[in-house]
């Protein structure tokens, strides 16, 4: 799903560490690439919490209504 208002904002979700973590990012306005702008300080036992926490903070997000899924999650 993507934002009507912030297209770019992506959740990621990875295993790192022994546990599943999420993290925002936008495109960067200036150069290329993204910008992390939030992510778990909390390891998730699981892919589905990490993601389900990922997009409460993703609707919690001042522009979006929605979240577009990284192709790395």
């Amino acid at each position: 799903m993507t934002h009507p208002h912030s297209p770019d904002l992506t959740l990621h979700v990875f295993e790192q560490d022994g546990g599943w973590h999420w993290a925002l990012t936008i495109e960067r306005q200036q150069g290329t690439g993204k910008k992390v702008v939030a992510y778990s300080e909390d390891v998730f036992a699981s892919q589905a919490l990490a993601r389900a926490e990922g997009e409460r903070a993703a609707n919690d997000w001042p522009h979006d209504t929605g979240v577009r899924r990284s192709e790395f999650a």
